[in-house]
């Protein structure tokens, strides 16, 4: 009787593949300020026609959001200069958001993103939970569930 021998040697070898986490967000900029929001709960990008209240889309009315004040900014040209409309649907709701500008929507790793230490310069803007570099400029990453409670 022989011995037994192994047939590894001759089996198709399978590298592991290690996976990348990615995270993607629309970024947009309110004053100055770059900011992004989860792509997940942004629909669409909108350039209003007028200045008023609210915007339509797909035969719903939605009204403004304000983002800017809560994060403690200003919209460079204030109302009248609204330039974009973002198109959110969080909490079951479809909102309107005025920004300045959209800039592109960006997949980075998710090991990129980090968390907003306690005493970063926009640690107390509120719904800001992390930053992350783009193009040599840090990219401020919202939480819009908690921003559009």
């Amino acid at each position: 009787m022989s011995p037994f021998k192994s047939t590894a040697l001759f089996a198709v070898r399978r590298r592991a593949v290690s996976t990348v986490e990615r995270a993607t967000f629309v970024c947009f900029s309110i004053g100055e300020h770059r900011l992004a929001g989860p792509v997940e709960l942004i629909d669409r990008v909108l350039r209003p026609s007028t200045d008023v209240p609210s915007v339509s889309f797909e035969g719903r009315v939605l009204p403004y959001a304000d983002l800017a004040s809560p994060l403690g900014l200003a919209l460079g040209g204030g109302a009248v200069g609204l330039r974009r409309v973002l198109v959110a649907h969080v909490n079951d709701v479809w909102w309107a958001l005025p920004v300045d500008a959209v800039h592109d929507v960006v997949s980075v790793d998710a090991s990129e993103v980090m968390p907003l230490p306690a005493g970063h310069p926009d640690a107390h803007r509120t719904g800001a939970i992390a930053t992350f570099t783009r193009g040599g400029s840090t990219v401020l990453v919202l939480d819009l569930v908690r921003l559009l409670r």
